[in-house]
């Protein structure tokens, strides 16, 4: 998966986001700083695996990381399953 791949998942990342937390994240700004830290999260992993079909660890989410660090994680998560 190039580049577009990515950004195009930080996309769809971002739309998640919104929704659960009604803030608008760019791809590079820190998501703690923006609510991750919060029992909502359980909800951003659902829609994740519900919206790009992958499941990711909490500790993903928990970490200091950005839609683009997602992203680039789900890739190397779907690339393992290629």
């Amino acid at each position: 998966m190039g580049t577009t791949g990515i950004d195009d998942t930080a996309a769809e990342l971002a739309l998640v986001w919104r929704d659960v937390f009604g803030a608008e994240p760019g791809p590079d700004d820190e998501l703690t700083d923006l609510g991750a830290q919060s029992v909502k999260l359980i909800d951003v992993i659902l829609r994740v695996q519900e919206r790009l079909g992958v499941s990711l660890p909490l500790e993903v989410f928990l970490a200091p990381t950005t839609l683009r660090r997602l992203a680039a994680e789900i890739a190397a998560v779907e690339g393992t399953r290629a």
